[in-house]
């Protein structure tokens, strides 16, 4: 009778860890519009079950295109690579700002070429030598559990497992300090709506222009 009893309630357990549970994240501003391209990411606060897939996923890739960044924020898991694909018909010159993932290269037109592996969890800013007016970003994160807002400014996770979790939203333009605000919840205590909504506390500060100012480009050495 114990021995089965046993069995009764680890059969429960191991059906409450695999019983994945979708759950919504809606980004809105202070006057409840939605804010899309907002990064967020879970980064739970337990270890993850085994058999919960952790690698990374796809490489993301980023273009340039009418000298601009495309996009201009990506999201990767630590350890991919980055990939960049060059679809002007001019030459960039692509280089990272500061940080533990460095890289720099010229990117001729048509060209593709994959960074090494980023292994740091940190914020990746991004910019050309040639077109200064170029920037862009790249949020490296330690946890599976990620992506953007969508323009209704929601996304959808399946949690591995419900429990405590730190929820984190991130954004260049966010004006708080370190671009980005983390918020503690418990998931087995949002509803059965299985939504969780944050209201920024301040306006958005606008993205740089992304557009020469220049009626000329100095191109010679490249």
């Amino acid at each position: 009778m114990f021995k089965y009893i046993t069995l009764l309630v680890l059969g429960l357990l191991v059906t409450k860890v695999q019983a994945a549970k979708s759950f919504e994240v809606s980004v809105v501003s202070k006057d409840n519009q939605p804010v899309s391209d907002m990064v967020v990411y879970l980064t739970p606060k337990f270890l993850l079950p085994e058999g919960v897939r952790q690698d990374s996923g796809p490489n993301e890739t980023i273009g340039q295109r009418d000298k601009k960044f495309m996009p201009y924020i990506s999201v990767v898991q630590k350890g991919q690579a980055l990939h960049f694909s060059n679809q002007d018909d001019i030459t960039h010159h692509i280089y990272s700002i500061g940080g533990e993932n460095r890289f720099e290269f010229k990117l001729k037109s048509g060209e593709v070429k994959q960074t090494q592996h980023v292994n740091s969890a940190e914020e990746i800013a991004m910019g050309c030598n040639i077109h200064d007016w170029m920037s862009g970003f790249v949020l490296v994160v330690d946890t599976p559990l990620y992506g953007k807002t969508n323009d209704a400014g929601s996304i959808s996770f399946t949690l591995p497992q419900e429990g405590d979790y730190d929820l984190t939203i991130w954004h260049p333009q966010l004006d708080v300090e370190g671009n980005q605000r983390t918020y503690s919840l418990d998931t087995e205590s949002i509803g059965a709506a299985r939504i969780y909504r944050v209201v920024l506390e301040k306006t958005m500060l606008p993205i740089p222009e992304q557009k020469n100012q220049e009626e000329f480009e100095f191109l010679e050495e490249y």
